[in-house]
């Protein structure tokens, strides 16, 4: 296993029933919600509520499993929808998780409760009325199924150690990406666009984020977990990328008929090796004496906390930021801290961790099992 999904928004329309008498077209699906919330305005008369309202919108259905797991499903009787992260449905974690194929036959065994059909591609049709971005891309089909426009795409990195964790996140604070605002939350996180936008690129470290978003359990239980123990013995840092409708759909993503699980780790290496690969291999500290002769004093001075751009000539600058980036150092993204930065770079001796500790899905049954029998002696 390499990289999983983490979250999925997914929808598909299907043709209602035709009515000869009415001459229109009848819900074919059960209605899937929680009810219908509206505005009902008072009469000018009596005061009392009117029987008609003057809006009104169905509400999604939220099936919440143990460990605070949700996912949200929705049929109008015409289009079924899901989001969440179906696959950490009932269980304690998602330090792994299930690919896309895995994922989308979760999703449809949660459609299946409620009497819904599964998530289908449908068929390749020839576009009749192409828009001028389908014209420009040559993109003269569509299919007929199912569209995704939201996928979160994880992968588990191994720094070695906690401390050699942080070192990578306090590298990484310091990089910039193109054109794509840059964050941090607190010490351990670091972020790249945002909520919405056409992608956002995160990375933490993850035995901390297990502590922070505890799904309900205590703190010390979560300490003697030996997923947690696994992710702090190993510095594991995540890198999630959220992937919205405008990336998927440049990336031939949007129909469930074009996705495949090659196709989503080819994007998530295209958005993560170029950040991950700015450091060169023959450079393990953040040392002037690595850095070519024309580039210390501007590297130095960016480690002390300066304003670089005011200080060098509009090409020079940008001459330089290009050459510093080789060997880990952004300045065109000013340090969160104006004090000299010395720590270790390790983002090159970053590992995928790509196989799975045998521990680890006995592990999550019997913790959804517990979580079960904790429910029925409750009730």
């Amino acid at each position: 296993m390499s990289v999983f999904v983490d979250f999925i928004r997914i929808k598909q329309r299907h043709p209602g029933k035709f009515n000869p008498e009415t001459l229109e077209l009848e819900p074919a699906l059960p209605l899937v919600d929680e009810g219908i919330i509206g505005k009902f305005p008072r009469s000018d008369d009596t005061g009392e509520y009117t029987d008609d309202a003057e809006w009104a919108m169905q509400t999604s259905r939220k099936i919440r499993g143990s460990f605070d797991s949700l996912v949200i499903v929705k049929c109008d009787g015409f289009t079924v929808s899901l989001e969440g992260n179906v696959g950490r449905l009932d269980r304690p974690d998602n330090l792994f998780n299930l690919d896309f194929d895995a994922t989308l036959q979760k999703c449809n065994e949660v459609l299946a409760r409620f009497g819904l059909p599964p998530f289908t591609a449908g068929e390749k049709v020839i576009n009749p009325n192409p828009s001028a971005y389908d014209v420009k891309h040559g993109l003269f089909e569509y299919w007929t199924g199912a569209t995704i426009s939201q996928l979160h795409l994880t992968l588990n990195y191994s720094a070695g150690t906690s401390n050699n964790a942080q070192a990578v996140i306090d590298w990484l604070s310091t990089q910039s990406m193109s054109r794509i605002k840059r964050g941090r939350a607190g010490e351990t996180t670091v972020q790249w666009g945002s909520k919405g936008g056409r992608k956002m690129l995160k990375a933490y470290i993850k035995h901390v984020e297990m502590l922070v978003h505890r799904h309900g359990r205590k703190k010390p239980d979560i300490l003697l977990d030996p997923v947690y123990q696994f992710c702090l013995a190993n510095g594991i840092v995540r890198f999630e990328l959220e992937a919205n409708r405008l990336l998927l759909r440049d990336n031939m993503l949007r129909f469930l008929g074009d996705v495949t699980m090659e196709k989503l780790i080819r994007l998530f290496d295209e958005e993560v090796n170029p950040l991950l690969q700015r450091t060169r291999e023959d450079v393990t500290r953040i040392e002037i004496e690595h850095l070519p002769s024309r580039l210390r004093m501007t590297a130095a001075a960016y480690l002390r906390g300066e304003n670089v751009r005011a200080l060098l000539p509009h090409n020079t600058f940008y001459r330089h930021a290009r050459s510093l980036r080789e060997y880990g150092i952004d300045i065109a993204e000013p340090l969160l801290s104006i004090n000299k930065f010395t720590s270790v770079i390790k983002v090159v001796e970053l590992q995928p961790v790509t196989t799975v500790p045998d521990f680890y899905w006995h592990h999550q049954r019997v913790m959804s099992l517990r979580a079960v029998e904790t429910q029925m002696e409750a009730a």
